[in-house]
């Protein structure tokens, strides 16, 4: 009674923290192929630019631009952004692109922008966060 509790757990741990990889195609033909596994690039050189404030005051709600150099092979983008470093809450942003602008709080608050990059089902992993002081006067 042991040994299949034993190989279910072995089978369970395996699965879970063997990072199982699958990949499936259908031929009608015979003979032999190989195939490569791959993923898409993370975007770097993420740069915040000057808030755009719509008003002046402490209250004003502003806004800043955030660009990135371009990853080959993206056709998409995702800018996270947060009022705080853990990203929760964030807003998120789908461009395709390599430029956007993100809601950036009011005047004192600091924002933190990450972005990634995706094609077709394949996502990326996200870029390391940039922050930026907010101030409008």
């Amino acid at each position: 009674m042991r040994r299949p509790v034993l190989a279910l757990l072995v089978a369970t741990l395996l699965l879970v923290g063997g990072g199982v990889a699958a990949a499936a195609w259908r031929t009608t033909n015979t003979g032999t192929a190989t195939a490569k596994a791959g993923r898409i690039g993370v975007p770097t050189d993420i740069t915040l630019g000057t808030p755009t404030c719509p008003n002046s005051g402490i209250n004003t709600t502003a806004t800043v631009p955030v660009s990135w150099t371009p990853v080959a092979g993206a056709a998409q983008y995702t800018v996270e952004s947060s009022l705080l470093p853990i990203f929760v809450p964030s807003q998120t942003r789908t461009v395709t692109g390599t430029s956007t602008t993100v809601p950036a709080g009011v005047t004192g608050s600091t924002i933190y922008v990450r972005v990634s990059a995706s094609v077709g089902d394949w996502v990326g992993v996200n870029s390391a966060p940039v922050s930026r002081q907010v101030s409008c006067r």
